[in-house]
C-alpha cells in the first residue's frame, strides 16, 4: 500500500486514536524508557517531548507531542513510534516549523525498512496503510542543514491513529 493524507482512509480498521489530552499534566517532560505511558497498549514512544497549547490543526487542538534532535548533536529531529504487535496502517496530524518535508520511516519489528514517505506540507496528516499488519516501528523525521537550525526546526504530531484489525467487509 502506500502513504495516506487524510485520516478517513484508515476507517476501514478497528482503530485508537491518542490524542495525548491525558499527558497535560506532563508539559515539557520527555517521553522514552522512563516515561512510556502507553506500554499498557503495546506502545512506546520514544525521542518526543509533551506539550500543551500546541496547535497542530489536528481535532483535539491541545496537546502534541514534540519532535527531539537525535542525536542531540545533529542536525535531524524525531519521533519513534514502537508497536508491540504489528499495526497494519497508522496516521496523525503534524506541523513543522522550518523543515520543508516530514519523512516517515516504516519498517517491520526487525527494523528492516518496509516504506519511506515524504510529505511536503508545513502541516498536513501524514500516514501509511500496509497490505497486511506488519508495521512494528514507525520513526518520523525533520532533516535541516545544520544543528544550529534543527533546534528550532522541531516538528509536532497529535491524534495519532493506528489499527491492525480490519472491520468486517474489509
Amino acid at each position: 500500500m502506500s502513504a495516506i493524507a487524510t485520516p478517513d482512509v484508515l476507517s476501514r480498521f478497528l482503530i485508537t486514536t491518542l490524542t495525548f489530552e491525558d499527558l497535560t499534566s506532563r508539559d515539557g517532560e520527555k517521553l522514552g524508557v522512563a516515561i512510556n505511558p502507553y506500554v499498557v497498549i503495546g506502545l512506546t514512544i520514544s525521542d518526543a517531548v509533551v506539550k500543551t497549547n500546541a496547535n497542530v490543526n489536528s481535532s483535539s487542538r491541545g496537546v502534541a507531542l514534540k519532535s527531539t534532535r537525535f542525536p542531540p548533536e545533529a542536525s535531524v529531529n524525531r519521533i519513534d513510534l514502537r508497536f508491540v504487535k504489528p499495526q497494519g496502517g497508522f496516521g496523525f496530524f503534524y506541523c513543522t516549523s522550518r523543515a520543508t518535508s516530514l519523512r516517515v520511516k516504516v519498517l517491520d519489528s526487525h527494523e528492516t525498512v518496509l516504506e519511506e514517505d515524504v510529505f511536503r506540507d508545513r502541516e498536513g496528516y501524514a500516514g501509511v496503510m500496509r497490505a497486511k499488519a506488519e508495521i512494528g516501528v514507525v520513526r518520523i523525521l525533520t532533516c535541516s542543514e545544520s544543528p544550529d537550525t534543527a533546534e528550532v526546526s522541531r516538528f509536532y504530531i497529535d491524534d495519532l491513529s493506528f489499527g491492525r484489525v480490519l472491520k468486517a467487509g474489509y
